[in-house]
């Protein structure tokens, strides 16, 4: 037998699990009370990080070339990891999802996901190191513009940047609604931490070694020391019982890499962003500004970096990780003749994205766009950074190939965001939707929206975040939400034979007909989530479900990470629909199946569920991310719509005793396939590669009841199918 021996450290596990639970009492008659919950978890994973990972895997396009100043960066042009020109590493999110009300649009998020986009491996419910931004090496020893020369800590040097925790939100008459919170808050014990730092130029061991198989000439007990024939003179401490011939990896090399200083400068514990509001109802972000007075920073080679501790909670709940505890950054600056009191900008902004062209909408299908489905208006988010009133000027143009329509507003003074707030004149922070999109007989269309704030003249410092664009996509869907899952959501009864229905509405121009439903389901710890669920298309009945118009039962959660995970659920037949319909999903069982949930995006209007007889409206702020597919198939730009493969497979004998025979007609030339057999409640049981047309597998180990059994070919369902176990 072989054992591979390594010295370790094993910590138990415990994960942050429900964010929100709320409970709804209904008394009918005599029956007793039925509680229902509508449950939040946060991401295992972060979708768009693992596309990023996976695409950027076998690249090296990091700088390394030293910056000059001035050091800034906002995160205002971009999503995903950190501009590799300025940071060396992948760790952190740029984002403008999970932040409310940054200085200006975008920021870079710290949280417990790491550069592949899942949560750490080594997380656990004690502080953990997690992510790190590490920014390259600056020079701080000279200047190059206008004309080279030396800085010197006279020249009065400071760094400084915003920060805010997560899990706040927008209070309300100063009522914070715990049920409208986006992400997760770091607790006390977890910190965020800013460290000044620089490589030395010499080579140092890294306290890491190259391991060897090292095979025993004898049995060795708990305590007995065996002599490393890698490295004379050093031995290895046997842990357990060894028995001859057991491989055992021993140290064979020692790993050097380059000597670094790293000092911290600053660091803050968890807090809530409530106290920060209740103090002042503006300070979405605190700014920290900090002089550098100490000559060994001004080299060639300065680095800084920010890195957060973070802590998994599991709240008695086991197999449900998922990301916590962020932190967002902004507006990271660095440069000479400052001073304790340069905390303005010189800057005016947009502080979010701009929203969609359409009053309901994210995306609608173009076939069955009307022009009333336009938006009264834009509701911008813009800022003045600065101390002073700015005089600003605002445009937007509307583009598709050609210029559609140009909007210009009168010049507007924006006052300082300290202490007057976001700029909200009309002009600007609302300009009217007084346009018509053009006639197009394409399947979809897509429109560019450019929004430009500016400061009137050149006094602005930063341009970069002074334009807002908008997509505006209609292809052959529904979507409520934007794309970006902030949660996972969940209903669950204190029934023990839950009957629960979740349906999101959607409303037709002319009848049409439903094709597949999409949906994204969120990831947990070991896919704890995937169990059977059944797709369900509804009729309206004065404003709620009425009558089933299609279900297709034994469906499971899946993630297609080539789309940002949203999967295509294909009815087996077309379904008329017309009028207002609800898609959605019906469970039996009482495991959460984590549908993505987009907080950023209020749906509650558009959605509901039952645990009993009676349709509930939700509290919590956001919508289910799931799109109805209308028309007729294809494949845009970023969809995936695509038509399933042509496979067929049966299973015998049906009930089975102690083996199944698969019988398919699959294509094995197109990739190898792979069968999963799960059991009611979600668990996989077995995985087997099958080669032949007929495969005959083994169950008699399993106990009787009813399994789930799914083909796959290179990651894509080919099908699910029932089973009874005698």
């Amino acid at each position: 037998m072989r054992y591979i021996m390594k010295l370790r450290f094993n910590f138990l596990p415990k994960y942050k699990f429900i964010v929100f639970i709320f409970f709804f009492t209904f008394l009918i008659g005599i029956t007793p009370k039925v509680n229902s919950q509508e449950i939040l978890t946060g991401l295992k994973q972060n979708a768009q990080l693992v596309k990023e990972y996976k695409t950027n895997i076998f690249k090296n396009e990091r700088s390394y070339e030293s910056v000059q100043l001035p050091f800034i960066e906002d995160f205002s042009t971009y999503i995903g990891y950190p501009d590799p020109s300025l940071f060396k590493d992948n760790q952190g999110f740029v984002n403008s999802s999970f932040p409310l009300q940054p200085p200006s649009i975008g920021v870079v998020t710290l949280d417990a996901i790491d550069a592949s986009g899942k949560v750490y491996r080594h997380a656990t419910r004690d502080v953990f190191g997690a992510d790190t931004l590490t920014s390259l090496s600056i020079r701080l020893d000279s200047l190059f513009n206008p004309t080279q020369r030396v800085i010197r800590i006279q020249d009065s040097i400071y760094f400084s940047f915003y920060y805010q925790p997560g899990g706040g939100t927008f209070p309300e008459n100063n009522i914070f609604l715990e049920w409208e919170r986006i992400g997760d808050q770091p607790e006390t014990d977890d910190s965020l931490v800013l460290e000044f730092g620089y490589e030395t130029g010499d080579t140092i061991f890294m306290n890491q070694f190259i391991y060897g198989d090292y095979i025993t000439d004898t049995n060795y007990v708990p305590g007995d020391s065996i002599a490393n024939p890698f490295i004379p003179g050093t031995y290895y401490i046997v842990e357990a019982f060894l028995d001859s011939g057991t491989v055992v990896q021993l140290p064979m090399d020692s790993i050097f890499g380059p000597e670094e200083i790293w000092n911290r400068v600053w660091s803050t514990e968890g807090v809530s962003l409530d106290t920060w509001l209740q103090e002042n109802p503006l300070q979405y972000f605190k700014q920290v500004l900090i002089p550098i007075l100490d000559p060994q920073y001004l080299r060639n080679n300065f680095q800084f970096r920010f890195r957060n501790y973070a802590s998994l909670e599991d709240n008695g709940v086991a197999g449900w990780a998922s990301n916590v505890d962020q932190w967002h950054i902004d507006y990271i600056q660095l440069n000479i003749n400052r001073s304790i009191t340069d905390s303005f900008p010189n800057d005016v902004a947009f502080v979010m994205p701009s929203q969609s062209l359409l009053k309901k909408y994210q995306v609608m299908p173009w076939s069955q766009f009307q022009q009333q489905e336009l938006a009264e208006s834009f509701q911008n988010r813009l800022s003045n950074l600065s101390n002073s009133i700015k005089n600003t000027n605002y445009t937007y143009t509307v583009l598709k190939n050609d210029t559609i329509h140009t909007y210009t507003s009168n010049n507007e003074n924006a006052t300082p965001y300290y202490p007057n707030g976001l700029h909200i004149y009309g002009g600007h922070a609302t300009p009217p939707i007084e346009f018509e999109l053009p006639a197009d007989v394409a399947d979809s269309v897509s429109f560019t929206v450019v929004h430009v704030f500016r400061e009137e003249g050149a006094g602005d410092s930063r341009k970069q975040n002074d334009t807002a664009v908008l997509k505006q996509n209609f292809y052959n869907y529904y979507a409520y939400d934007d794309g970006i899952a902030e949660n996972g959501y969940s209903i669950l009864s204190n029934l023990q034979n839950p009957e629960i229905s979740l349906a999101v509405g959607f409303s037709l121009n002319h009848p049409d007909t439903l094709r597949c439903i999409r949906m994204w389901f969120n990831h947990v710890l070991n896919e704890a989530n995937e169990v059977p669920f059944t797709l369900m298309v509804w009729d309206d009945d004065d404003q709620k479900p009425g009558n089933v118009l299609y279900s297709k039962a034994a469906q499971l959660p899946a993630h297609e990470e080539d789309f940002l995970d949203f999967v295509t659920y294909y009815l087996d037949e077309p379904v008329p629909v017309s009028g207002t319909f609800y898609v959605g999903f019906y469970q039996n069982h009482n495991v959460q199946l984590n549908i993505g949930f987009d907080r950023n995006n209020d749906g509650r209007a558009h959605f509901m569920y039952k645990t009993a007889t009676t349709w509930n409206e939700p509290y919590l702020k956001g919508v289910p991310m799931i799109r109805p597919v209308v028309g007729k198939y294809f494949t845009p730009h970023n969809v995936s719509i695509q038509e399933r493969q042509s496979v067929d497979f049966s299973i015998y004998p049906n009930p089975a005793g102690d083996y199944i025979k698969i019988n398919t007609d699959a294509d094995f030339s197109a990739g190898k396939i792979n069968v999963m057999i799960y059991d009611m409640y979600g668990k996989l049981l077995l995985t087997k590669e099958i080669a032949d047309q007929e495969t005959e597998i083994g169950i008699g180990n399993f106990a009787s009841g009813i399994y789930m059994i799914r083909l796959f070919q290179n990651a894509n369902s080919l099908g699910t199918r029932k089973i009874i176990k005698k």
